[in-house]
């Protein structure tokens, strides 16, 4: 009986504990979201530095993620964690909901109600508070997708399975559609995939100088070259891994006399190319590019 009662006592310190650390890790990454730091550090955000820097998973780098960007406009939710009222879990929940109206009543409601209630409430609230999206593996190189969908959405899947099942001389699946859908939509849309197809053109291409559009074949070697990808390196020699939000940045500014040739540009993602234009950070040149810096 003692010992159930010792290990009882020990749970339930290690609880408030976590709790408390949790708090406080909010804390930590408000304050470097407000000061910017991210950048500096190689990451493109909260997400990205809680999964890639701490290790945490990625459900918990998103409650940090959207509790923190809530709190920003509602210091109430980052009080009611920090004090104990909430947990992380139950504050990111309200989030879809939350405004500086009404965070009285939906800090209580997330107080008092089960995790279940608490979601229903705030579809109710919200329709577009919609579940999380999911990949799970469920087998070797086999994943289960989970996603939700309108009206709408679930109609032209239904339309496709019947274009596929003539298409393919069977009766096709909604992982064939899936699978259809999201080849072909990468194949027309995908800047790398664009950039493969597009006519090679020579990185040293001369151009007038001046602030003129970037045409698309320079567009496509900087893309091809660059990997879609953002070239800024941290010290820690790691690259940025953002593919999203690119910029085409300029090595020598066009105000310089800087040309739009694919060797005076270099792919940026929004967060390093602001944190270059606001003197936190150092763009270096490209992997090749042979223009002098800055």
């Amino acid at each position: 009986m003692n010992n159930f009662l010792e290990l009882d006592k020990k749970a339930k310190t290690l609880a408030i504990h976590y709790l408390r650390t949790e708090a406080e890790l909010l804390t930590v990454l408000i304050e470097m979201r407000q000061r910017r730091v991210f950048p500096q550090l190689n990451c493109s955000g909260i997400f990205d530095y809680c999964e890639r820097v701490l290790h945490l998973s990625k459900a918990q780098s998103f409650y940090f993620k959207s509790v923190a960007e809530a709190s920003e406009k509602v210091p109430e939710l980052k009080a009611a964690v920090t004090q104990g009222q909430l947990s992380l879990s139950q504050a990111r929940r309200i989030v879809p909901v939350l405004t500086a109206e009404n965070h009285q009543h939906w800090i209580e409601q997330a107080k008092t109600l089960s995790q279940t209630s608490l979601e229903k409430e705030v579809a109710a609230a919200n329709p577009n508070a919609r579940p999380k999206e999911k990949i799970k593996p469920v087998a070797r190189q086999i994943s289960e997708l989970k996603v939700p969908i309108d009206d709408e959405t679930e109609k032209n899947l239904l339309a496709l399975k019947d274009i596929l099942s003539q298409k393919f001389g069977r009766p096709a699946s909604l992982a064939d559609v899936v699978c259809f859908a999201a080849k072909t939509t990468r194949e027309k849309f995908d800047p790398m995939e664009k950039a493969k197809r597009a006519k090679s053109v020579s990185l040293g291409n001369t151009a007038e100088q001046g602030r003129h559009p970037i045409a698309a074949a320079i567009k496509h070697e900087v893309i091809r070259r660059d990997g879609n990808q953002c070239t800024y390196v941290g010290s820690d020699g790691v690259r940025c891994s953002q593919r999203r939000w690119l910029h085409l940045h300029h090595i020598k500014e066009v105000a310089k006399g800087g040309t739009n040739t694919a060797d005076n540009l270099r792919l940026a993602c929004f967060q390093h190319h602001q944190a270059h234009h606001d003197n936190r950070i150092a763009l270096n040149n490209p992997p090749g590019a042979t223009s002098e810096t800055y």
